[in-house]
Order: C-alpha cells, then sequence, then structure tokens
C-alpha cells in the first residue's frame, strides 16, 4: 500500500473514531502531512482541513487563527476566507487577560469554574472553562458562561458551538439566537440539520449537511449521516415476534420511570417482561403496581418474574433469554432500570439490523440527563496481547455535536438499550452472557466480542440517544474497584491472542468498509470544495481498503 493512501485511511478513522480531533492533536497532524514531501494535492488538502478544524473549534487562541490564515492563503479554501477575516478582526480588541491564577478544569467544580469566567475578560482564557463546565454538565453555570462570552465582543466568533451547548443544555430559543447572530462556521450548519431532523424534516437537513460540507469538506460524520438520509430509516413498527427484557434490583422508583418511558415509544405488537431480581425494598406486588401505574398502556403486553434472590446481570439475561415467550422471538431487546428512551429506538434498532445482514446486535448513544454530554457511544479495540485487552475510551469527546449520530460497525456497545437478533445468535453458535461476570460489569461486553469471535458483527447506531440515569461506574467504591478489575482480568483469560488480533482487524475492516461505500454513496451528490476533496481522497481511501 501506498504511504499516503496508509496515512489519509488512518487519519479518516482517527477522526472518525474521536468526533473530531482536538485542536492541538489536528495542528500536530497537521504539520505532518503538510511537512510530507512531495506534498501530495490530497495530503495538501487533508493538512489544510485539520488546521481549520483547530481554529473553528479555538477560536479565541492567535496563534491558531495566525497559522489557518498563513495555510489558507498558501492552500486557498475560499469559504474559510470570510471567516478568517472576521476572526482576525474581532480578536484584534480582545482585552489583555488579568493576571489571574485559572482554576485547574480537571479538579475545579462548576461555581469556581464560572467565577474564573466572571472574573476573566479575555475570551482566550474564558473560552477553556466554559467548555470544561460543558463536559461536567453544570448545566446552569454552562448557560450562564455561554451568556458571558456571547455578550463580549469577539464572543459570536464562537457562536456557533456556543448554540450547541445551549441547545445540548434544554435552551433551544438561546440557541437559535446564537445561530442567527454567530459568525457562521460549519457546526451552525450541523446544529440546523439536527434541529429540522427533530422536526421530522429530512430534505431541510440534507440541505444544511451538504451546505456544512461545502464549508469543511473534512466531516466523514456528515458524510456517514447524509448516507444514512438516502436510506429509508422509518422502519415498521414491531410485530409479535419482538420481545423486550428488563431486569431491575431496588430501584422501583427509576423502573417505573424507566417503563413510562418506554410505553410513550413505538412498540407496536412487541411483549415485554420484567424481571424482578431479588428486590428488597419492596415486595413483588407493590412493585408491579408501581410499574403499572406509571406505564398504563403496557397492561396487555407486560409479564414479570420475580426471583427470591438476585442472581446478578448475567445469569438474569439468561434467565429471560430461557422463557418460552423470549427464546420463540426474532429479535430481543435488553433495557436497564435506569433510561429514558426516544420514540423510535426500537424501530430504529430493528431498521439498522437489518440494514447490516452480518450485524447480530445492536446499541445506542448512551447521554446524560441535563445537560446533553456523551456518556457511552461504542468501542474499539485499542491494544491486544497476550492476557492484555485495552479499549478505545467509551465517550472520546464528551460534548455531542452530531459527530457520533451515524451507525457503523464496532467491537461493543453499551448494555443499558442493546437490541439482539436471536436467530443469528443461534445460527453463529454465540454462547449465553458469562455468569463468571456477576454480579455486573463487562458480560455485555464479553457478549458482543464473543458475537465478532463467531463471525458477526455488533453495530452501534448513535441516530438512538438514550438517557442513562445513572452513570456506570460513577459510584467508586473500593468493592466496586475491584469487582471492574477482578471482572476485566477475567475478560483478559477469555480471549486467545489470536482471537483478538482476528477480532481487531475485522472490526477495523468491517468499519472503514462501510465508511467508503457510505462515501461512494454521497459522492456524486457533492459538489463544490466538497465533491473535490472527497474525490482526492476516494481513491487513497480505496487502496488502503484493498491492502
Amino acid at each position: 500500500m501506498h504511504n499516503a493512501a496508509r496515512l489519509v485511511s488512518r487519519l479518516v478513522s482517527r477522526t472518525r473514531n474521536s468526533g473530531y480531533l482536538p485542536p492541538d492533536h489536528a495542528t500536530a497532524a497537521a504539520a505532518t502531512l503538510l511537512e510530507a514531501r512531495p506534498l501530495t494535492p490530497p495530503l495538501a488538502a487533508l493538512g489544510s482541513a485539520l488546521v481549520r478544524h483547530a481554529a473553528t473549534f479555538d477560536p479565541f487562541d492567535r496563534d491558531t487563527l495566525r497559522l489557518a490564515g498563513d495555510v489558507n492563503r498558501t492552500l486557498g479554501h475560499p469559504p474559510m476566507d470570510n471567516w478568517l477575516a472576521k476572526a482576525q478582526r474581532l480578536t484584534a480588541g480582545e482585552p489583555v487577560p488579568e493576571n489571574i491564577a485559572p482554576p485547574d478544569p480537571r479538579s475545579a467544580g462548576p461555581a469556581d469554574l464560572l467565577a474564573h469566567v466572571q472574573a476573566q475578560p479575555a475570551n482566550a482564557h474564558r473560552y477553556p472553562l466554559l467548555l470544561a463546565l460543558w463536559r461536567l454538565g453544570a448545566r446552569d453555570q454552562l448557560i450562564r458562561a455561554i451568556e458571558i462570552v456571547a455578550a463580549s465582543p469577539s464572543g459570536l466568533l464562537a457562536g456557533t458551538m456556543l448554540a450547541w451547548g445551549a441547545w445540548n443544555a434544554g435552551e433551544p430559543l438561546l440557541a437559535r439566537m446564537l445561530l442567527d447572530e454567530a459568525v457562521p462556521a460549519f457546526p451552525g450548519h450541523n446544529l440546523r440539520a439536527r434541529m429540522a431532523l427533530d422536526q421530522g424534516d429530512r430534505a431541510t437537513a440534507r440541505a444544511h449537511l451538504l451546505a456544512s460540507l461545502d464549508a469543511e469538506p473534512f466531516q466523514p460524520a456528515v458524510i456517514e449521516q447524509l448516507a444514512e438520509m438516502a436510506t429509508d430509516r422509518a422502519g415498521t413498527n414491531p410485530g409479535p415476534d419482538t420481545h423486550i427484557c428488563l431486569y431491575s434490583w431496588n430501584k422501583p422508583d427509576m423502573l417505573a420511570d424507566t417503563m413510562a418511558s418506554l410505553a410513550a415509544t413505538r412498540l407496536g405488537q412487541a411483549q415485554v417482561t420484567v424481571l424482578n431480581n431479588g428486590t428488597t425494598v419492596c415486595p413483588p406486588d407493590e412493585l408491579e403496581r408501581r410499574v403499572l401505574q406509571a406505564a398504563p398502556g403496557l397492561a396487555a403486553s407486560l409479564a414479570f418474574v420475580h426471583l427470591p434472590v438476585n442472581v446478578g446481570a448475567p445469569a438474569a439475561r439468561n434467565w429471560l433469554l430461557a422463557l418460552p415467550d423470549v427464546r420463540s422471538a426474532r429479535l430481543v431487546a435488553f433495557l436497564d432500570d435506569d433510561v429514558l428512551l426516544p420514540p423510535h429506538w426500537l424501530t430504529r434498532l430493528t431498521s439498522s439490523l437489518t440494514r447490516f445482514p452480518e450485524a447480530a446486535a445492536a446499541g445506542c448513544k448512551c447521554v446524560n440527563q441535563g445537560v446533553r454530554t456523551i456518556q457511552y457511544a461504542f468501542r474499539n479495540l485499542a491494544e491486544v496481547g497476550q492476557r492484555r485487552i485495552r479499549f478505545t475510551p467509551n465517550a472520546p469527546t464528551l460534548m455531542d455535536m452530531g459527530q457520533f449520530d451515524a451507525a457503523r460497525p464496532c467491537l461493543t456497545v453499551m448494555g443499558c438499550c442493546h437490541l439482539l437478533h436471536r436467530e443469528r445468535l443461534d445460527r453463529l453458535g454465540v454462547p449465553d452472557f458469562g455468569v463468571r461476570f456477576s454480579p455486573s460489569q463487562v458480560d455485555d461486553i464479553e457478549h458482543d466480542m464473543q458475537i465478532w469471535k463467531a463471525g458477526g458483527q455488533v453495530v452501534y447506531d448513535g441516530g438512538v440517544s438514550v438517557v442513562h440515569l445513572q452513570e456506570t461506574g460513577a459510584t467508586r467504591t473500593r468493592a466496586s474497584l475491584a469487582q471492574a478489575h477482578a471482572n476485566h482480568h477475567k475478560l483478559e483469560h477469555t480471549f486467545d491472542p489470536d482471537d483478538l488480533v482476528r477480532m481487531d482487524k475485522a472490526t477495523g475492516r468491517a468499519d472503514r468498509l462501510h465508511f467508503t461505500r457510505s462515501l461512494g454513496a454521497v459522492l456524486p451528490a457533492l459538489g463544490g470544495p466538497a465533491g473535490a476533496f472527497w474525490r482526492m481522497l476516494h481513491p487513497l481511501l480505496l487502496e488502503a481498503l484493498a491492502d
């Protein structure tokens, strides 16, 4: 394989897996590309795009703006000219930073971060703390920080990013106002597309995404979203061959909220079974009463199973899978007892399993409540060896800006909303959930890995955004940490190194193939800067895929 093809393929994959590269990573990668000799047109185009990314996501850093201006003058991208001219004019009058020691975003609380934003007049110093408030999910402090920065002379240079923050914090009117007043940039087009999709207006969403690609062609996530729009993702109502399973222990109130959320979704003729996994805080009849009170519409399709003791998560899943009504189902969904579901979750995941015929499991994007930050997207293998497994981050970027909204193959998805294709699992011979991982942690990951080992696939669908009310691993006692480490140790002793290498190659190839096919489907519709950019890269991606 040609070095250029390998380099381009790796950077596309790295960007897709990260959502967007952090500004410092983007400039470092750009330097590698732009210093290559000979500097071929694809490398120059990709390098200059990464510099534009860095400037857009860190718009108050004068060094980055200066670099972006130099690169754009040499390797011109006309849509960026206007943004850079406004950026240079707006930041020229930035006040001198106050000599105030900033709080450490890794340890400071929301109040301290906001206090510094209020005291510090320079946006170059304010903006990183605003992003830290966003990542923390500190809604009230984030909104106040957005208002402070937006009201400053240069603040609307970051207006499209501020609009995403306001939108995810549940302030749509503020988000729209910021979009209208902001210096236009590609994140703004993407947010307008998200707003249109939420209203069911696919044609307007598509137009905004195409405009976003013209403003900044190097957005692999937008390519995948456009490819999905060309397919019918509406789905049909589930039939009686679909069964939804939940298990719960000592969380009757959360379970009731989950069931109310479930009842408001498109379930069709799907059946539902709740396994009471030895709850001690209320008797079985009280648990049933609370659930039926919260979700009376499910009464005709709902069954309960009560166990006298807590058998743990993997055994609870296996118990449910062994029930006659569940065993006869073609599709089985597992839900945690602490999730809030979008109306289309089941139809969309069912559609994903149809769209990816080799997939035996599909999962969703999990977000936190309040400010909708990403809690869990997908994971792949980062490092494997003899009794060694390291995964990629479950949330590569916490701020949700649509970068993980499309469907794609991956090693494993979050188990809190998991749709299994029973026929494919049986055909592949995938074993049940491993009871050695009781009471919880890792059993869903191991099951997904068993699917890949058997020759199947797992698909992530970011078009399904599920609120997970209790973040996995949030309560870190010594006992829970020991349990997590012990189960990871067990996982490392479950698979042979050769199996792990094969899984890594299979997941990587399936994911690259999916993106290359998505690009091929979208390419005929791309004109202007986006069409020219991706037509340069497409042959190199095909060359890398053929290796």
